[in-house]
């Protein structure tokens, strides 16, 4: 194992649900994180033809020029309609490109946050968005690896959008760099469906950095024995699995963790990297018990095969707590993850063996 560590912090969110339930001795299913912001992302599922226009980015190498991009997005709500999932597939000047980005509401932020990532790039974009019900328009907004940038994605009736992106330059004077038109592609053309692209198949792990090679090493179907110990209280297990599958070219892996939790079923969802220029591996975690993203930072040692990672969640209170974690790999076919939520006394502990499923 655990090349892919950051896969499995999907308890951080947990324990803030788990412990003020257990302590109630409350045996009910967790209540339902959902709010109606949630319901807004409704109108995005569905399957979208996608027509880009990019300006020419002096500085930026196959960017100089102005260029034009096609292609089809998948949407689906995932998460029990917690998060939108959409993933992009299309040509920009002659070249395969791909994409994958997240939006979801965080209670606790009060926002509702985006995440994207592609295979033409490895530093992930984070932004916060809002929603403007009176022109049915999403505002988009925050640091990119290519600076500040602002997007005005408005929903012109419910089979066409227009996404106006925005950027600023080093006098701070806001510059339309991309526009891009969305129409919804009838159900009955489901063929279209975009899918991510898949690793190359010169992704081989002597090519590819450490980091990325033991997370695509975690590839496959994995059965999952789950032990969560909180204090002053009997410790919980559970029986999950997890299918993890490289995106975006390989430079991404996407993981999908099913179980039940409290009586409840259980769905999550990691997405996962290794950032080159800032030399750390990247994490995002959703799942359907809490709204909110969790990000993780950590660093892998390939002689010892172990992943460190740390972060924050929100703890019962709302609060940010930290989170961390090792884990080892035991062969290609067992990997054990340990994490700790929370500092002293009130400290969590979890513990998940993993072993490859047969079937």
């Amino acid at each position: 194992m655990n090349r892919h560590v950051v896969r499995s912090l999907f308890l951080a969110p947990l324990v803030a649900i788990l412990v003020p339930s257990l302590t109630a001795q409350d045996e009910a299913a967790p209540p339902n994180p959902k709010m109606p912001q949630h319901e807004r992302m409704a109108s995005l599922a569905g399957t979208w033809r996608t027509e880009t226009k990019m300006a020419g980015m002096p500085g930026v190498p196959g960017m100089e020029e102005a260029t034009e991009m096609v292609g089809v997005e998948q949407a689906d709500l995932v998460c029990d309609g917690l998060w939108l999932k959409v993933s992009g597939n299309g040509t920009c000047a002659g070249q395969q490109c791909s994409g994958m980005w997240l939006l979801g509401y965080d209670p606790y932020a009060k926002n509702y946050t985006c995440i994207a990532v592609n295979n033409m790039e490895e530093t992930p974009c984070c932004l916060d968005a809002r929603y403007d019900e009176k022109t049915k328009t999403w505002h988009f907004q925050g640091k990119t690896s290519m600076g500040e940038f602002r997007s005005e994605f408005t929903m012109d009736g419910p089979d066409k959008t227009v996404e106006i992106a925005y950027s600023k330059d080093e006098d701070g004077k806001e510059t339309e760099f991309m526009r891009t038109v969305r129409t919804r592609i009838p159900a009955g053309e489901g063929s279209k469906t975009a899918k991510p692209v898949a690793a190359s198949k010169d992704a081989s792990a002597e090519k590819l950095p450490a980091p990325l090679a033991a997370l695509h090493a975690d590839c496959g179907t994995w059965d999952a024995d789950f032990k969560m110990e909180m204090p002053g209280m009997e410790a919980m297990t559970a029986k999950c699995r997890e299918v993890v599958e490289p995106v975006c070219g390989g430079k991404w892996t996407w993981s999908n963790f099913t179980g039940e939790m409290m009586g409840a079923p259980f769905e999550g969802h990691a997405l996962t990297g290794y950032d080159s220029k800032a030399n750390k591996v990247v994490s995002f975690w959703i799942d359907s018990m809490s709204g909110a993203v969790m990000r993780t930072d950590g660093t892998y040692d390939a002689e010892k095969k172990l992943f460190t990672m740390s972060g924050t969640s929100y703890d019962e209170t709302g609060k940010r707590s930290p989170v961390s974690s090792t884990a080892k790999s035991n062969g290609k076919d067992e990997r054990g993850l340990r994490m700790i939520f929370g500092e002293g006394d009130s400290r969590s502990m979890m513990a998940i063996v993993y072993r490859r499923a047969k079937s």
